[in-house]
């Protein structure tokens, strides 16, 4: 069965601006540092992050397809009233404010036009279905090549997806090409809405180590010398056969040292070494810390001081989740548990409050015990990590908003900007690595080296920013980074003295004055023909 001739797909993200001011909550965002570092102000990377479902279904479908990233209401209206057979609109529960007035623009402006809602949000259920002509919760390709009559078997695709992160206004070395590993988490935890929502089932895209490797090289086909790549999987490496195989396929390749980002589990990350995650070429690991006494069975393993350590030691930067609003949390074992993590040094943190996400067991369970804050939920812009959401037996709602920010604030304050953070891990693992017995590892260690060279410039500028005894870390290592990469050259000492200062100033300012902080809009088309080719 093929799609009848000249039908037409529009798939897009919900529209900007984004913002507590524009209504949003304050989890909400384009950019997937904002709930890492919010708290950094000028020190956050800054970067857009792309509505990647969207992208990945129009390059693995045969129908003529047009993606919008970011639309204003107005650019959104103006692409449907180029007549469409098909709108699909991605959103999540914290976003569905935003996609009712689109829906409610397509029935206005092309009425003929068919909808189809898609992403986490359609976990929603049944008060979503007015919305649509369609919905879709199962994995979007074959949900989409079933819809349009077309053959469900065929291959995945990888699509052309990179991403570059700007600090200051100043681009940082080489985009970033995402690899799409998998879908969906066999772990089950029962607050985790992309677990859920694939019934606990892990779907692979990429199901070897090889196949991993080729869509590197592809990507690298495309974009000659990238060589920073994020794996999207929710728990990456937890198949120990697929990740050891992946090892096998770098450690035959002859790729450069890489560098790979990825989320992963104590579980998962117990079963390797940290000299074999450098050579894989991973030196970036998101990880939930959760809570100590949670129990979740994806923490069983090494414990997470043991990886800590050996992960700075080898350069890795890791990126701690820790969850605030455990039924056995008071404000004081939040702290003790708080301390804990800040004493292994994690280089990110991300503190989230538990969340009965739409369609998990920790909602159902809530919800039987009759916790739930109705009146909060009916304005669902509150999913969004942020917001007490249930009666808690020890902590009232605004008293742990209040916790939250704090941790933000003070993890920040005693541990130092991240970006830092990670070039002292980059340093560490640069002095501890470069004299490895296997080549591949000293190849990591000289990147470690020239990549916590870039930091040198920026520091004597930095310093000003952060409080005392911030200040004396980062002189410590400034001297550290001088000893190993050697003095600022004359050219380097006047960018540190003239141009940085001025834009460290600039990036504040922006923020302060809310200027530039909205998402860059982006459109792309799929077999389209004449003037609307891919762009």
């Amino acid at each position: 069965m093929t799609n009848p001739p000249n039908k037409t797909l529009l798939l897009s993200s919900v529209c900007k601006p984004f913002g507590t001011k524009y209504s949003d909550g304050f989890g909400v965002s384009c950019e997937g540092s904002h709930q890492i570092m919010w708290a950094q102000g000028v020190f956050r990377p800054r970067a857009t992050t792309t509505q990647w479902g969207t992208d990945f279904i129009a390059e693995n479908l045969k129908i003529p397809t047009t993606s919008l990233h970011y639309p204003t209401m107005s650019q959104f209206i103006a692409e449907i009233k180029q007549g469409y057979d098909y709108v699909g609109i991605a959103f999540v529960a914290s976003t569905m404010h935003k996609m009712i007035p689109m829906v409610e623009a397509v029935r206005k402006h092309a009425p003929s036009t068919q909808i189809i809602l898609g992403g986490y949000g359609t976990a929603l259920g049944d008060e979503i279905k007015k919305y649509a002509d369609y919905v879709c919760r199962e994995e979007g390709v074959s949900f989409m090549r079933k819809l349009l009559g077309e053959k469900v078997e065929a291959p995945i695709v990888q699509p052309d997806i990179t991403q570059r992160q700007t600090l200051f206004s100043i681009p940082l070395r080489g985009a970033t090409g995402y690899v799409f590993a998998g879908l969906g988490c066999p772990n089950g935890c029962d607050f985790c809405a992309t677990s859920h929502y694939f019934k606990q089932k892990h779907i692979q895209f990429l199901p070897d180590g090889p196949s991993i490797l080729s869509a590197i090289e592809g990507l690298r086909g495309k974009h000659p010398g990238m060589d920073k790549f994020w794996i999207n999987d929710e728990d990456f490496l937890l198949n120990e056969e697929r990740g050891r195989g992946f090892l096998e396929a770098i450690r035959k390749s002859e790729l450069p040292p890489l560098s790979i980002s990825i989320f992963s589990s104590v579980k998962a990350l117990s079963k390797y070494s940290a000299e074999e995650l450098v050579e894989m070429g991973v030196d970036w690991i998101w990880v939930g810390y959760e809570g100590k006494r949670s129990g979740f069975p994806k923490q069983q393993g090494k414990s997470y001081r043991e990886l800590f350590r050996d992960f700075h030691q080898h350069g890795i930067s890791v990126l701690a989740s820790m969850i605030l609003g455990f039924d056995y949390h008071t404000p004081q074992i939040i702290e003790e548990e708080f301390e804990e993590l800040l004493s292994l040094r994690p280089s990110m943190c991300q503190f989230l409050i538990y969340g009965p996400s739409p369609d998990t067991p920790l909602q159902k369970r809530l919800k039987a015990e009759g916790r739930l804050i109705p009146e909060l939920f009916m304005d669902r812009r509150k999913y969004d990590g942020f917001t007490l959401g249930f009666e808690h037996p020890h902590i009232g709602q605004q008293e742990m908003s209040l916790i939250q920010r704090r941790l933000y604030q003070e993890e920040f304050q005693r541990l130092g900007p991240s970006v830092f953070r990670v070039a002292e891990d980059w340093l560490t693992g640069y002095v501890h690595l470069k004299d490895h017995a296997q080549p591949r590892v000293r190849a990591k260690a000289q990147r470690y080296k020239t990549d916590s060279h870039g930091a040198m410039t920026l520091l004597p500028q930095c310093k000003k920013y952060v409080n005392q005894k911030t200040q004396a870390w980062m002189d410590s290592l400034e001297q550290r980074l001088a000893v190993e990469n050697g003095p600022l050259t004359l050219k380097e000492k006047f960018l540190a003295r003239t141009v940085i200062p001025a834009l460290i100033r600039y990036a504040d300012f922006k923020l302060r004055h809310d200027i530039g902080q909205q998402p860059e809009f982006t459109r792309k088309t799929f077999r389209r023909s004449g003037s609307d080719r891919k762009r």
